[in-house]
């Protein structure tokens, strides 16, 4: 695994998360760099695609034929409570997530 999350970051079989939009590898990398803005050494990092890739191994790693990618956040959220971040779907369900960010 990268150095960029740390295995506490990564959950299996999340649940309460809201599926926000399927996204590529190239959306991701936008949306990171957007999330991180005014920290370039991150941002150079999520717009590397093969080092985004990387970042995101737990994911791609477990990928099959028809799972898709797709940006969520937490079904509950307030200010400085909730978090956002990544999930492999399969069949429409979460089973891997990454969390990227936590308010």
């Amino acid at each position: 695994m990268s150095d960029f999350f740390s295995y506490r970051h990564v959950h299996r079989y999340p649940k309460d998360l809201e599926l926000i939009r399927e996204v590529s590898l190239e959306d991701l990398s936008s949306w990171l760099a957007e999330h991180f803005e005014g920290l370039p050494q991150i941002q150079e990092r999520v717009r590397d695609l093969t080092e985004l890739r990387d970042i995101l191994s737990p994911i791609f790693n477990e990928m099959r034929d028809g799972d898709e990618v797709w940006v969520c956040q937490s079904q509950r959220r307030a200010p400085l409570f909730g978090h956002e971040g990544v999930a492999l779907v399969r069949v429409g369900r979460p089973v891997l997530y990454v969390r990227v960010i936590q308010y």
